[in-house]
């Protein structure tokens, strides 16, 4: 895969973010060892910045059944292979993974703060 760029014939926000589409490779209760470094990994690329989304891929019936989806904010295509490369799952082999550019042109994001309550609601 050549490195990603913006495809400036779409209108609209044109920003670009990498979707890691990850799938087990080792039968699921393999993967319960080590979810707290998964999650602890993720936790840390959300706090500098690196983690747009992340989060399990559900099956029939809406349960989960091993895929995922992470969203990693990388200046390069090459940074994105290295945030994947290094999440606990992918080091120990227990998870492969699919990388792909993804062009945001549409949508929106809401956040609604109830400072009184202390709450707040994403939409």
């Amino acid at each position: 895969m050549s490195e990603a760029t913006i495809d400036e014939t779409h209108a609209g926000l044109q920003k670009l973010y990498f979707v890691c589409l990850t799938r087990p490779a080792r039968p699921l209760a393999e993967l319960e060892e080590h979810l707290d470094s998964h999650k602890a990994y993720l936790s840390q690329l959300e706090g500098n910045g690196k983690l747009f989304a992340a989060g399990p891929l559900l099956g029939k019936g809406a349960r989960y059944d091993g895929n995922g989806l992470i969203v990693f904010r990388a200046a390069t295509l090459a940074e994105a292979q290295e945030l994947a490369d290094n999440d606990p799952f992918h080091v120990r082999g227990l998870r492969r993974y699919e990388l792909f550019p993804w062009q945001v042109n549409e949508g929106s994001f809401e956040v609604r703060l109830l400072f009184s309550a202390g709450k707040f609601h994403l939409g």
